[in-house]
């Protein structure tokens, strides 16, 4: 019974990649048209969204998974979507497109996913990843000015 409710954890991020990738009715227009189509600000709130979801669920308390396995699980699926579904281009609102370098998007997604985390599962996020979250979030509104 322990080994079959863990098993679901771990295969719900998988499922999701594989509606992503395998199920989307433009994908095959994508391959055959070998067109790459960047995510835009829909995607990447899904992803986000989803993201979100699998941490807050997955690293409440009582259930087998922690805050930073749940988060390397939901960041590696964010990442994933993005390189392969989506060629590593983004075009985030009138912004320019632009291809993501993969170790940049995979620290993006994890800032982003803790971020996320925070408002809506709080209790869930460990105080020491909060605070350095936090410390990051200050340098990056410093630089901004």
């Amino acid at each position: 019974m322990l080994r079959s409710h863990h098993f679901r954890k771990i295969s719900i991020p998988f499922f999701f990649l594989a509606i992503l990738l395998n199920f989307n009715p433009k994908s095959s227009e994508l391959r055959a048209s070998n067109k790459i189509i960047p995510a835009n600000d829909k995607d990447l709130d899904l992803y986000r969204s989803m993201g979100i979801t699998y941490i807050c669920t997955t690293s409440a308390k009582g259930t087998d998974l922690d805050f930073e396995k749940s988060l390397v699980v939901a960041a590696n699926l964010f990442s994933t979507v993005i390189q392969q579904k989506h060629g590593g281009l983004i075009k985030e609102g009138n912004r320019k497109q632009q291809k993501i370098d993969a170790k940049l998007l995979q620290n993006n997604v994890v800032f982003q996913l803790v971020g996320g985390a925070i408002s809506f599962c709080p209790n869930n996020v460990p105080k020491e990843i909060e605070k350095e979250f936090r410390n990051q979030y200050k340098k990056f509104q410093e630089s901004k000015k």
